[in-house]
């Protein structure tokens, strides 16, 4: 089977996605919520990664939707961005783990 240009790119996306979730796990450990800026400011996305992808960090059944606030970037220029928090379940399943 002939590999493309996107299946050269696929583990780098999902290890960068695996990272970023840690990152976000890790700064709720401190926070009431995350946003995807939190997330990048600690786990940058690497620029062979299409921007899009960001979208599916928080897309895992660990988060659920906090809040909104406005983005912090200039070039976001005040767009609402999503607030995350852990789910119940994975806050009290982190809890066990320490």
């Amino acid at each position: 089977m002939t590999q493309t240009g996107l299946d050269l790119f696929a583990p780098t996306k999902e290890l960068w996605l695996n990272a970023a979730r840690d990152t976000a796990h890790k700064l709720l450990k401190t926070k009431a919520y995350v946003t995807i800026e939190d997330v990048i400011d600690v786990c940058p996305r690497p620029i062979e990664i299409h921007r899009n992808t960001t979208g599916a960090v928080f897309k895992t059944d660990d988060f659920t939707f906090y809040g909104w606030e406005q983005s912090r970037r200039t070039q976001s220029r005040g767009r609402w961005i999503m607030q995350w928090q852990l789910k119940q379940q994975t806050r009290e399943k982190m809890k066990g783990e320490k």
